[in-house]
């Protein structure tokens, strides 16, 4: 006996030939009934059919009553006045005098100010307090700079000097001997006549070593330049005084955000330190205000005095907005 290896859903010829026929025998109607439709002619509804409206979409119209007309108001009759007889005037008698009434005081009470906001007085207080604030940090800038610390902040130098040394050995062994006591035979009982001794000056032969190390070297610089200010000295203290220029820039830089450039200062120092004259050589900056607080401050830098000749500096700053 063979197995049956058909599946269960799969379709065998009989079916297919069953399934053609039932589709064959329901075509044939729709096929008559699609020629014979379109051959059939129906009236076009008329107009007045299209224009009616459905029951659901039905207006109300509401009648609109007449209003009664207005009845007119009879108008009354005028009737004749009795003639009034003349009255006898009264005697007019005296009103005292009115006393004037004292004019209203005008009213002095201020008028009510309005308050501003919590929030608003807060932030104009602090932005007061802010600007009081930068001004005493500016003035205490300028007073820090102001004073010459060159002297201060000299570096310690240590130099390999001699000094002289006392010969203690003599008084030592001498101080073991006698003195051989008072030979009173070599007196002279003569006392002769009084005279005043001339005046002799000693000269001291100092062992002191020259100066060496560090100082020596000094010397030789200052000597070297012909007694002249050190280029390096003068720059470091320019670059002390640096923060104060740029306090006087930064204060004029907040009215004027666009100020910027280099600026070129020539200045004559005297051997006590002072500036003896200063003059601006080239500006960048375009402010004649700013350039002249600038020029004052330059004037107030002592260089420290010095054992030197006038010296003439040209420096220049740039200032340029952070």
């Amino acid at each position: 006996m063979m197995p049956n290896l058909q599946l269960p859903w799969s379709s065998t010829i009989e079916d297919d030939k069953r399934f053609w026929r039932i589709v064959g025998i329901l075509l044939i109607p729709f096929f008559i009934l699609s020629i014979v439709i379109p051959m059939i002619h129906v009236p076009e509804p008329e107009r007045s059919e299209l224009e009616e409206l459905p029951p659901q979409l039905a207006k109300v119209v509401i009648e609109q009553q007449e209003l009664p007309k207005p009845t007119p108001v009879p108008t009354p009759v005028p009737t004749p006045e009795p003639e009034e007889e003349p009255e006898e005037e009264p005697e007019q008698e005296e009103k005292p005098k009115e006393e004037p009434t004292p004019e209203p005081k005008p009213d002095l009470t201020p008028e009510p100010v309005s308050t501003p906001e919590p929030a608003k007085l807060v932030e104009k207080a602090r932005e007061e307090a802010q600007a009081e604030i930068n001004q005493f940090a500016d003035a205490l800038s300028d007073m820090r700079d102001s004073f010459d610390l060159s002297e201060v902040n000299e570096e310690l130098t240590q130099s390999t000097g001699e000094a002289a040394e006392i010969d203690r050995s003599i008084i030592g062994a001498k101080a073991k001997s006698g003195s051989g006591g008072i030979k009173t035979s070599e007196l002279s009982r003569n006392t002769g006549g009084v005279a005043l001794s001339g005046k002799k000056t000693t000269a001291v032969d100092s062992k002191l070593a020259a100066p060496t190390g560090a100082s020596a070297e000094a010397q030789k610089k200052a000597a070297a330049t012909g007694g002249r200010r050190s280029e390096e000295q003068m720059r470091k203290i320019m670059d002390q005084n640096k923060g104060a220029m740029f306090n006087i820039y930064n204060r004029a830089l907040r009215k004027d955000p666009t100020l910027e450039g280099k600026v070129v200062f020539e200045m004559v120092i005297e051997p006590g330190g002072r500036i003896s004259s200063a003059k601006i050589v080239s500006s960048d900056l375009d402010d004649p205000a700013l350039e002249a607080k600038l020029l004052s401050r330059i004037k107030l830098i002592n260089f420290g005095k010095q054992d030197v000749k006038q010296t003439r500096l040209i420096f220049s700053f740039d200032f340029l907005p952070y």
